[in-house]
């Protein structure tokens, strides 16, 4: 809980994950957003875990991964 409030958490599943290159450029993209408190990106399960302040459009976390040559499958 950040200041009372619950943060929100979202999975990003991420097709195209295959090094640690891969996963560092996600974490940086993803990263760029002050809305993030965490984040972490398996390489092994090809997703990336967030846990938000403030939701973010899920449009505009797929477009910031999919512009660095990714896709993404789903988010939960």
């Amino acid at each position: 809980m950040l200041f009372g409030k619950k943060l929100i958490e979202k999975k990003i599943f991420i097709e195209g994950l295959k090094c640690g290159g891969c996963v560092k450029r996600v974490e940086n993209v993803l990263s760029s957003f002050k809305e993030i408190k965490t984040l972490n990106v398996s390489l092994d399960e090809k997703c990336a875990y967030l846990a938000l302040k403030k939701d973010i459009d899920n449009n505009i976390l797929s477009q910031a991964i999919e512009d660095l040559g990714f896709k993404v499958i789903n988010i939960e």
